[in-house]
């Protein structure tokens, strides 16, 4: 199946004024190389992509990728000094130098060093040659590297071989790394065995940051890779996927729980009746934010209006609280008075009229057809009957008694 390629233009413009354009492959290589510490540039304009390589960054590029993606374990009890190499330099460099040389990749059988020396193609294909097929092209012949370039080239990791004293390029080299680690071994036909990996973190301990995941330890050579590292900001996990050269797919699953959580847990408050009762009001605790423990109460009955906290905290630790408010309870008896028109003291021989008034509150009369009026054709007595908004009942008696009549 021959494969689409999209490519996908960088550019960035160097403090020089120049401007460099990364396609996705040199991305992808940086990408790799940060994920594997064969690299501690970041972003990628700081990783100096386009620029020469001197051998004491090679030796700590190659002495990192040896170790962290061979599995390699450098023979510490070899000396390896040289005097034009400082324990300064070689420190800034991540022991570059003493790493490359305990591993037998560079520095063996030389006096000198010569770490700000620029490295050509045939000295990087050497180094990168030896980490991968060990002495095996180590021959006497001369040119020292034509063996070593060849099998790089045959096992499709360095295309072009040509111009061996070429000064190589930071970014080639990241990627160079990358098609060995992706595609050298071989197939073995009829392999049904799926690849393996396991997963380092940047930190296994309790953490209020973030965590790094990263693809390491392969079983062998592995393609297809959806990414190399993963970063966490929260527990969880996360599938890293991948394939081997003879296409068998392989996963592994990073899992976080070690990010601590100091999010306070939240919860809302919902209420038997919001609208005004003469009855209790029961506020229920609900809507959590996430698992609660340590309540102080899951409900809290209202007899008056007044207020109550309810109190919480999640698995983690953190402390929450929501306050219940109930200013709807109503249980006061609802009062309104009677005026008489006309008044007392007078001859009155003709219709009196009561009307209810001055109410406490909003009333709904409940008799008399609803109307807030009573008419007297004599001396007697009548009562008004009302409720309030809340249920509450009451009443209040007109009474006339100077009616005298006709």
């Amino acid at each position: 199946m021959k494969k689409s390629l999209i490519v996908v233009w960088i550019f960035i413009v160097s403090s020089a004024g120049l401007l460099f354009a990364y396609d996705q492959e040199l991305i992808g290589a940086y990408e790799y190389a940060y994920a594997n510490s064969i690299t501690t540039q970041t972003p990628i304009e700081n990783a100096y992509m386009y620029g020469p390589l001197t051998r004491v960054a090679m030796a700590k590029m190659m002495a990192n990728y040896a170790i962290e993606v061979m599995g390699k374990t450098p023979n510490t009890t070899m000396t390896c000094t040289f005097p034009d190499v400082s324990n300064g330099l070689d420190v800034q460099y991540d022991n570059g130098v003493t790493k490359a040389c305990q591993l037998g990749l560079m520095g063996v059988g030389i006096n000198n060093f010569n770490p700000m020396g620029l490295v050509s193609r045939a000295e990087f294909g050497t180094v990168l040659s030896r980490a991968l097929y060990g002495n095996t092209y180590n021959v006497s012949t001369t040119p020292y590297y034509a063996a070593h370039l060849q099998a790089l080239k045959n096992a499709g990791i360095m295309t072009k071989i040509d111009m061996p004293a070429q000064l190589e390029v930071r970014g080639y080299v990241m990627l160079m790394m990358q098609r060995a680690d992706d595609f050298v071994g071989g197939w073995t036909w009829g392999d049904l065995t799926a690849p393996t990996a396991n997963v380092i973190y940047s930190t296994t301990g309790s953490t209020t940051g973030s965590v790094t995941a990263t693809l390491t330890w392969r079983s062998e050579a592995i393609t297809g890779v959806n990414t190399y590292s993963h970063l966490f900001t929260g527990n969880g996990t996360f599938i890293f996927y991948f394939q081997d050269l003879h296409w068998n797919a392989g996963s592994v699953t990073a899992t976080v729980a070690n990010i601590a959580d100091t999010t306070k847990p939240t919860a809302m408050v919902k209420y038997s009746t919001t609208w005004a009762t003469n009855g209790d009001v029961i506020a229920t605790l609900t809507w959590r934010s996430e698992t609660l423990t340590g309540i102080n109460a899951s409900t809290h009955t209202f007899t008056g209006n007044w207020t109550f906290t309810f109190t919480f905290s999640d698995l983690a630790g953190n402390t929450g609280s929501v306050t219940a408010t109930v200013a709807n309870i109503d249980k006061t008896a609802p009062t309104a008075t009677v005026s008489l028109s006309p008044l007392s003291g007078e001859y009155i021989s003709w219709n009196i009229t009561a009307t209810l008034s001055w109410y406490s509150e909003t009333l709904t009369i409940t008799n008399n057809s609803w109307l807030n009026t009573y008419i007297f054709t004599g001396n007697g007595s009548f009562i008004f009957n009302f409720v309030d908004a809340a249920g509450n009942t009451g009443s209040t008696t007109a009474t006339v008694s100077y009616w005298t009549g006709s």
